[in-house]
């Protein structure tokens, strides 16, 4: 491990390691992970990597740079923030139940409540999708995205948003992810995944599919052919259509959109300044690379094993590396280079950043368009740490907090289908006749529930 970089008493992000035990913690239990004979010097090794990250960052002479977040207050303004939830029952199904999702509108300094707040629920039984590959351990995670993106939708087009200046997602905007290229719905699944039938925009906005579609530049390959011909149309052409027609209504608006993620262990940025230890000071690694048998090899390779020997990636290098108030320059994303199917082309582009807003979390990660000039940029980065300064130990946008704890899926709501399901199969068991008439009156029930206000009243009783 790296041990020519100082004393760790004399590294800055020591100082941030001691008022952090989370950080802590985690970083203990790395080195728990680690080769025994790699694990005495992890901590320095560690506090000396962050301590190069800073200074280079600082200096700005590469493609990463440390700024201050501008703390000028912002005129207020209108948000509207968006999650998801996904939900199993613990009876043997593998496949997810229960998928919603929620919008929490506020607009800031509106003292009347009635019109301060608004809130909006996207439920959605799996069991209404026709199509789809269920026994896909990512199917969730794909219906649950499109939900998501149905939401951006309404926030858009439906009237009681109107006035919204920023739109923000918890979550990665960009939602370029390998699994995700296998799954495929029908048309009329898509309807359901949007609101057909509760909101006037859904067929609306899905009737420009087609002709999207007919525009791509993939458009008339053999497997195009085949997936249209057959109504498998692939859930990745049905995501890249729904951002870009979220990010071009949302232009034609004036209204920001940004996807925000709470911790984010990507390896780019670590990456990217283990590179250039390696090209300027290889000496740094030499005697992890000896334990690793990877002297002599090339750097690509060599990168990738002390971040495999070492698990170290971005969230914590940049606690370490960034102070309370500091934010990276924008930077391009770089994701869909892992991807090598050719429909990766489809989605459009992103810029992101990582602000830490207490020195007792881990920064969070910002995600907006690439088309995003300067002057839009700042003021993404501005709110959003305004917003996750109101909770100062959580240090995360407080109006997600609240859409998060609304989306979600309520323990009771699970063990209600789980016992319906239960007493079904007791029934068939005893030779009776299954009736599915309670089956749909408790789906009924699980898709009313919720919408309207927030509030405990709607809830059954215990």
């Amino acid at each position: 491990m790296p041990s020519t970089l100082g004393e760790c008493r004399k590294l800055e992000p020591s100082n941030r390691l001691g008022s952090d035990p989370d950080l802590f913690v985690r970083i203990a239990e790395n080195a728990l992970l680690v080769a025994e004979d790699l694990r005495q010097d992890y901590f320095q090794s560690t506090l000396g990597i962050a301590h190069e990250m800073r200074s280079a960052f600082r200096e700005g002479n590469g493609v990463y740079r440390i700024n201050y977040v501008p703390q000028e207050p912002l005129e207020p303004c209108t948000v509207a923030f968006v999650d998801g939830g996904i939900s199993k029952i613990d009876v043997g199904i593998a496949t997810p139940l229960i998928v919603r999702a929620g919008i929490f509108r506020v607009k800031q300094g509106e003292a009347d409540l009635e019109k301060r707040e608004t809130f909006d629920h996207f439920p959605l039984m799996l069991g209404q999708l026709r199509g789809g590959l269920k026994a896909n351990s990512r199917f969730g995670d794909a219906v649950r995205q499109l939900v998501e993106l149905g939401a951006l939708v309404t926030a858009l087009e439906d009237d009681r948003f109107s006035d919204i200046r920023m739109l923000m997602l918890h979550g990665p905007l960009q939602f370029v992810s390998g699994p995700f290229f296998e799954h495929w719905f029908f048309p009329e699944d898509y309807e359901a995944m949007l609101g057909k039938g509760e909101r006037d925009h859904v067929l609306k906005v899905l009737g420009q599919f087609a002709g999207w579609c007919a525009g791509c530049e993939l458009h008339g390959t053999e497997r195009c052919k085949h997936d249209i011909g057959d109504q498998h149309l692939p859930a990745v052409c049905m995501m890249a259509f729904l951002q870009h027609y979220v990010l071009g209504r949302a232009a034609e608006k004036n209204v920001l959109v940004c996807g925000v993620v709470e911790r984010s262990f990507g390896r780019s940025v670590t990456r990217y300044v283990v590179r250039q230890m390696l090209e300027k000071s290889p000496e740094v690694f030499d005697r992890l690379l000896g334990a690793l048998g990877m002297r002599g090899r090339g750097t690509r390779i060599q990168v990738n094993a002390i971040l495999d020997a070492t698990r170290y990636n971005d969230a914590i290098l940049l606690s370490l590396a960034l102070g309370r108030g500091e934010a990276l320059d924008w930077y391009p994303m770089s994701s869909r280079l892992k991807i090598t199917d050719d429909r990766v082309a489809l989605f459009p582009s992103m810029q992101n950043t990582f602000v830490r807003v207490t020195s007792a979390k881990y920064p969070m990660r910002i995600e907006v368009p690439s088309s995003y000039g300067s002057a839009e940029c700042e003021e993404v980065l501005r709110r959003s740490y305004e917003y996750a300064s109101m909770l100062p130990g959580y240090a995360f946008p407080i109006g997600l907090d609240i859409v998060d704890k609304y989306a979600a899926i309520p323990a009771w709501m699970t063990k209600a289908y789980r016992q319906l399901i239960l007493a079904e199969y007791g029934r068939l068991l005893a030779g009776e006749f299954v009736e599915m008439t309670d089956t749909e009156a408790l789906k009924s029930m699980i898709m009313m529930q919720g919408s309207g206000k927030r509030s405990r009243q709607t809830r059954p009783e215990v």
